[in-house]
């Protein structure tokens, strides 16, 4: 059988875009490169009381950087929801950061309307530099039970959920 170049050339394009789309679609947005603590946080819940990292020592948790009006922050909170609801009374605790500049009573309301039953506080520019710097949201870290990050997820992608959940079970 002969090939022509425009054959070969096709071939080569098309495993060029395969490799290309592996790389993108897979769950590489998170990162373990470096475990390290997390840094210690407090900040006031929407009811005004401070939440610190310190409150849920020998938990697992998931620390979500969100904000209102991030329509990726709205796809994965239900998500977020569930896993809160399935793992919870095994040592789960789910925090979410809200990074809305508009203040608790928005972010409350939309908490009621997307039944956010965890923990929700308000971030600052202290709190995202503190987490190493949030370049975009949501921004998702995993914390193991003796307080350190162990993976850390930018953006919002349903594999991403099921790598979560994953590295919930290991680390529970």
């Amino acid at each position: 059988m002969k090939v022509n170049r425009l054959q070969v050339l096709i071939l080569l394009t098309v495993l060029a875009v395969i490799v290309i789309l592996a790389k993108y679609t897979s769950t590489s947005n998170s990162s373990v490169e470096n475990v390290r603590p997390a840094p210690q946080f407090s900040l006031a819940n929407l009811d005004g009381k401070n939440v610190s990292l310190k409150d849920f020592a020998d938990k697992v948790m998931v620390v979500d950087f969100w904000a209102t009006w991030c329509g990726p922050c709205r796809e994965e909170i239900p998500h977020l929801n569930k896993l809160y609801e399935n793992y919870r009374g095994k040592g789960l605790v789910v925090v979410g950061i809200s990074m809305d500049a508009e203040g608790p009573e928005v972010v409350k309301q939309f908490a009621k309307e997307l039944r956010m039953e965890y923990p929700v506080v308000m971030g600052d520019e202290n709190v995202q530099q503190d987490f190493g710097g949030i370049v975009g949201l949501p921004t998702t870290f995993i914390i193991d039970r003796k307080g350190n990050i162990v993976k850390k997820y930018t953006g919002y992608q349903p594999a991403i959920m099921q790598d979560i959940e994953q590295t919930i079970k290991e680390l529970m």
